[in-house]
C-alpha cells in the first residue's frame, strides 16, 4: 500500500510547488487617476481604461501591452474632483515580474468641463496619451501606480471657439514615493499649492471643497510649498524644506491664510 501512494504523495507535492511557482512570477498593478487643478469647477473626461508597458525578469520586453479596462459602465470621470485622498480605480491586472516602462491612457471623445454651470466641449487632440515609467514588479505583490492629470496645463483655448484637451500627465508609485498633507484655513477659500524642488514644479493639487484638506502626492525629496489663493484678497504663502520620503505621510498641518491689506 505505501509503495502505491508514494507516487501519489510525490504528484501531489510536485504540482503544488509548481502552482506556488507560478503564482509567484505576477504582481498585481492598480492604477488609479488623481488631478492636479484647473480653471474649471468640473472637467468630465471620458476614461476608457489603460494600456501598461512592461518587462520581464529576463530583460524580454513584452510587444504587446496589457491593457486594463475601465470597468465602470458609465466612462466619464470629474477629474477635477480627484484632489485630496480621492481617486479613481481606471482598471486593474496581473503582470509578469520584472517592471514596467509605460502607460498609455485611452481616453474617449465624450469630454467637456464646467463653470459657473456653463458647459464648454473639449476637443481632444490625442486619445491615447503616454508617459514613461520605470518601476520594478516584484512577484507576489499588490502595486498602485498613479496618473496624475494635470489639468491646468491640459486645457487650451484653440482656433476659434474650440478649446482642446491636450492631456499633460505624470506617473507614480506609492512605493517609492511619499506625500505632504494639511489644511487651509479658513477651509471654505480655494488655493492651488504647487510642490517645488529646485526649480521645477514637480506637482500641484487643489483642496477639498468644504473641507480646506489636500494632499500632494507622487513625491521624494526636499521641496518649497507655495500656496496660492485663487482668491485676491488673500496673500500667497510659502513653506521651505518641506522633507520627504517613500512611504511618508509628512503633516504640515493647519495653513491659515493672510489676507491682503488695503
Amino acid at each position: 500500500m505505501n509503495k502505491l501512494l508514494l507516487p501519489l504523495i510525490f504528484a501531489i507535492l510536485l504540482f503544488s510547488g509548481c502552482s506556488s511557482d507560478t503564482e509567484r512570477t505576477t504582481a498585481l498593478v492598480n492604477v488609479f487617476l488623481i488631478d492636479a487643478p484647473g480653471d474649471f469647477d468640473e472637467v468630465w473626461v471620458e476614461v476608457l481604461g489603460v494600456e501598461v508597458q512592461a518587462i520581464g525578469t529576463r530583460g524580454q520586453d513584452n510587444a504587446d501591452p496589457k491593457f486594463f479596462p475601465n470597468d465602470q459602465v458609465i466612462k466619464l470621470v470629474n477629474v477635477a474632483a480627484l484632489v485630496g485622498g480621492n481617486q479613481f480605480l481606471i482598471g486593474r491586472g496581473e503582470l509578469p515580474a520584472g517592471s514596467i516602462t509605460g502607460l498609455t491612457l485611452k481616453l474617449g471623445n465624450n469630454n467637456f468641463a464646467l463653470a459657473d454651470e456653463e458647459r464648454t466641449n473639449l476637443t481632444l487632440s490625442e486619445d491615447s496619451p503616454s508617459i514613461d515609467l520605470n518601476l520594478t514588479l516584484d512577484p507576489g505583490l499588490s502595486i498602485d501606480v498613479f496618473i496624475d492629470f494635470e489639468l491646468y496645463r491640459s486645457i487650451h483655448s484653440g482656433a476659434g471657439d474650440i478649446v482642446e484637451l491636450r492631456p499633460k500627465l505624470r506617473a507614480f508609485s506609492s512605493l517609492n514615493t511619499g506625500r505632504i498633507s494639511g489644511s487651509i484655513r479658513p477651509q471654505s477659500e480655494k488655493v492651488v499649492l504647487y510642490a517645488i524642488q529646485n526649480r521645477d514644479t514637480v506637482a500641484s493639487t487643489g483642496t477639498v471643497e468644504n473641507s480646506g484638506d489636500f494632499q500632494i502626492r507622487g513625491l521624494s525629496g526636499n521641496f518649497r510649498v507655495i500656496v496660492q489663493p485663487l482668491d485676491p484678497a488673500f496673500l500667497s504663502d510659502t513653506l521651505n524644506n518641506v522633507n520627504v520620503g517613500p512611504r511618508q505621510t509628512t503633516q504640515v498641518g493647519n495653513i491659515t491664510l493672510r489676507p491682503r491689506e488695503d
